[in-house]
């Protein structure tokens, strides 16, 4: 049992280890409030940073980095270095100019890019009719709206379209803004605008994703963390919500509690378990506490469960809600890990990646998981490659998801690759 336990890398750090140096631990001058006054790094994860996140804390921005102007994919604009402070954002002017864009842009959202951000017909109300009637109750989310119509139109040109990349990157300022404004005062006036607004800056995370540089290859803990806290929106929105379960972000809310029940359980990490193993050197040469080995068990869990749900003809749409939301779910200490470049880590993450690949239809989700696995496959030395082998062979067969998808067929793609390579 012993030596079980010891493959499988169920045994803990042993004496004299050392746990490895964090990496990029650099003082922020843009950190939220709480942050520079606890000195300690921000990872600025926005709207709340996984400090605050982890804290429970009131997480204020009270100095951001402006994007950059430049026409050009998101990822390859390079951060300013002025800092400012959110609230001297100038918007642009009201006039005729200004009120036809936007009006353009509500129309866009309404009839073209809402639909196309649902994936089943339960989450097609909250994206289209309930967004476009709460927008104007809350400047948040209706910039939000403003923000994705623009982002959408960016892509639809390829990136030719510079005019609707410009708008995309004052509507995200804009709407950053007034999302703290929202969360600093959170009630049951504004909850179900607030839980919106966090979620459609998780589709900008995504688009934002499948456009960044891979050439240098940085682990995307950024996207990790930036999605992620919206699990904190949603946590202090579910206090709110408690008693009203008509509310908008309850009934959100309500599509993915059943995850936090197979977290408790952990009885997806059949089959994957192989990705624990500590037996070789090279397995042998990562430190390992009780914390390490459960935030990679309750990530495997996750993974697994999003194979366990296509085996057992879960709708489509409920298959594809459970790779959107990965980030709200995933172990912080394993996003620290992916961080610090760990072999294994980014094993597990190619496997996630690799199923987020069927979302490719989705023009926010693009060829983001396919992207990054490759460029997992390039970062990785030798030894581990044979451990990504089910991720590869995975994008050799890939189906592409479809509103329209029987159930039967992404049941008979899930039970015709083995999970465990």
């Amino acid at each position: 049992m012993a030596g079980s336990e010891s493959a499988n890398g169920l045994e803990f750090m042993q004496p004299g280890q050392k746990r490895p140096a964090k990496l990029f631990h650099k003082k922020s001058r843009t950190g939220c409030q709480r942050c520079r006054a606890r000195r300690v790094k921000c990872d600025e994860a926005k709207p709340i940073c996984s400090n605050c996140t982890r804290l429970s804390l009131t997480c204020v921005y009270d100095r951001i980095k402006p994007d950059q102007s430049d026409p050009s994919p998101p990822s390859s604009s390079k951060d300013q270095n002025t800092n400012f402070n959110p609230e001297s954002i100038i918007d642009p002017p009201e006039s005729e100019a200004r009120r036809k864009l936007e009006l353009s842009l509500f129309y866009q959202y309404f009839s073209e890019t809402g639909p196309s951000i649902s994936v089943d017909e339960s989450s097609h109300p909250f994206w289209v009719d309930i967004v476009s009637q709460l927008a104007f109750k809350c400047n948040a989310l209706l910039y939000s709206l403003f923000l994705l119509s623009a982002l959408h139109r960016t892509k639809k040109s390829n990136y030719t379209d510079k005019e609707s990349l410009n708008h995309s990157s004052t509507y995200l300022n804009m709407t950053l803004r007034e999302l703290n404004r929202e969360i600093e005062h959170l009630s049951s006036e504004n909850v179900d605008a607030v839980c919106l607004t966090a979620s459609m800056l998780r589709i900008y995370t995504f688009v934002r994703l499948q456009d960044r540089d891979l050439d240098s290859y940085v682990p995307p803990t950024s996207w990790l963390r930036m999605t992620g806290t919206s699990s904190a929106v949603f946590r202090q929105s579910a206090e709110i919500t408690a008693m009203n379960p008509n509310s908008v972000g309850m009934q959100m809310i309500d599509l993915v509690t059943h995850l936090l029940d197979e977290e408790e359980e952990r009885l997806h990490t059949r089959g994957l378990l192989h990705l624990m193993r500590r037996q070789d050197a090279h397995e042998l040469q990562e430190s390992w506490d009780e914390d390490v080995q459960d935030a990679y068990l309750s990530t495997l869990n996750y993974i697994g469960g999003i194979w366990k749900a296509m085996q057992d003809r879960q709708p489509p749409g409920s298959v594809a809600r459970r790779l959107i939301v990965f980030p709200l779910f995933v172990n912080t200490r394993f996003v620290d890990m992916v961080d610090e470049k760990r072999s294994r880590a980014l094993v597990i993450m190619a496997h996630y990646f690799a199923l987020l690949a069927m979302l490719r239809g989705f023009w926010w989700v693009g060829d983001a998981g396919p992207r990054e696995v490759r460029a997992i496959v390039k970062e990785l030395p030798l030894e581990w490659q044979p451990s990504l082998a089910w991720p590869l062979e995975i994008l050799k067969d890939q189906i592409v998801f479809t509103h329209d998808m029987e159930v039967d067929k992404l049941s008979e793609y899930a039970a015709g690759l083995k999970l465990q390579i």
